[in-house]
């Protein structure tokens, strides 16, 4: 709406009906930026430099950097699995000290992968930060390879986790829980409006990934955020293929196989409205036992 056109219509109406006229024309947006980047190996004080520069460069509400990104992700990630590594532990703090003092300072949201050790079990965690933790998600379906089974080193999540930015509501996944549509079904039946994955997947299994994506999307009205790792790590070459997916399986936003970051704008009320009877769920057999 121009200045002409609020001035014509405060002649005709109410002050009250102007500031609603007003209100529902201005476009909120929501900035996502999309970080591809590679966590190097056992260096969490590297990857908070590389954090730090995107935060001091990139405008964003929400920066969404990869699985296990602060510490890198290979398959000795068992020299975690009771704590004893002492040196890396610190260095992990180190990381937080270094990027948590930027985060509060831009009034921003990021969150990004770390093994996270409580209660003598150790998680492949996504922490969420707004310059302190906010929360903390524990992957729920740990993920099996050729190369190691994440089941030997890391103990299971067991709660899904949901937190709000910008109004929108926003459910987190890690790597293999795309594989498991009951788990966006429940953030769909619980008013999500936007499912961010991060993940650490490697180049030859991102095909599978690149067909399941679109169908959870597809399924549950949802649109999904996937942020992939990138670059070597010992064992594994990790895809990228970072994207941003609409409810209708449209992707609209990708980056290729290097280190990339990219910024999405959302229109809040616009993605909220999409949702609004979703339509692949309005019609579910509440009226049948699927357990």
């Amino acid at each position: 709406m121009n200045i002409k056109t609020f001035e014509t219509l405060s002649v005709r109406y109410t002050f009250a009906e102007v500031a609603f006229i007003f209100s529902v024309r201005v476009t909120r947006l929501m900035k996502i930026a999309i970080a591809q980047v590679r966590g190097q190996m056992d260096d969490p004080p590297a990857n908070a430099s590389k954090a730090k520069m995107l935060l001091s460069n990139v405008d964003a509400d929400l920066f969404i950097f990869p699985e296990m990104f602060a510490s890198g992700y290979d398959a000795k990630c068992a020299r975690f699995v009771d704590g004893s590594d002492t040196i890396l532990m610190n260095k992990m703090e180190m990381f937080m000290t270094k990027i948590e003092t930027q985060i509060a300072n831009r009034g921003c949201f990021a969150l990004f992968g770390r093994p996270v050790f409580e209660n003598g079990k150790l998680y492949n965690a996504a922490v969420l930060s707004d310059g302190k933790v906010k929360q903390v998600y524990r992957k729920i379906h740990l993920n099996v390879n050729d190369k190691f089974s994440e089941k030997d080193v890391f103990a299971a999540g067991n709660e899904p986790m949901i937190f709000e930015c910008k109004g929108l509501k926003i459910g987190i996944a890690m790597g293999n829980d795309i594989m498991f549509n009951e788990m966006f079904r429940w953030y769909a039946l619980k008013g999500v409006d936007l499912a961010v994955c991060i993940s650490a997947v490697p180049q030859k299994v991102l095909s599978r990934y690149e067909k399941v994506l679109p169908a959870r999307c597809i399924e549950n009205s949802l649109d999904i955020v996937f942020v992939n790792m990138v670059g070597p790590d010992p064992g594994f070459t990790m895809a990228g293929g970072s994207r941003y997916i609409t409810s209708d399986g449209t992707v609209v936003e990708s980056c290729p196989d290097s280190s990339d970051v990219r910024q999405i704008k959302l229109n809040v009320d616009a993605l909220k409205a999409s949702k609004e009877g979703r339509a692949s769920l309005k019609d579910i057999r509440k009226d049948i036992d699927w357990s």
